[in-house]
């Protein structure tokens, strides 16, 4: 995943063992390592989407 604020590429994290304390109900975001931006999880189907098909032989 790359951060959406400074671009680095970040481990995509599917959720947080401690809450940031800022989200109702838990925290649903990938904070960045780097400059801590709260970038939001993409969900799977959207994922699908970005990855490059496969042409069928």
């Amino acid at each position: 995943m790359t951060c959406s604020f400074c671009g680095r590429e970040i481990p995509d994290q599917p959720g947080r063992a401690e809450p940031c304390g800022s989200c109702l109900g838990g925290c649903r975001k990938v904070h960045c390592p780097w400059c801590g931006y709260a970038n939001p999880l993409l969900p799977d189907y959207l994922k699908r989407l970005q990855q490059p098909h496969k042409k069928k032989e």
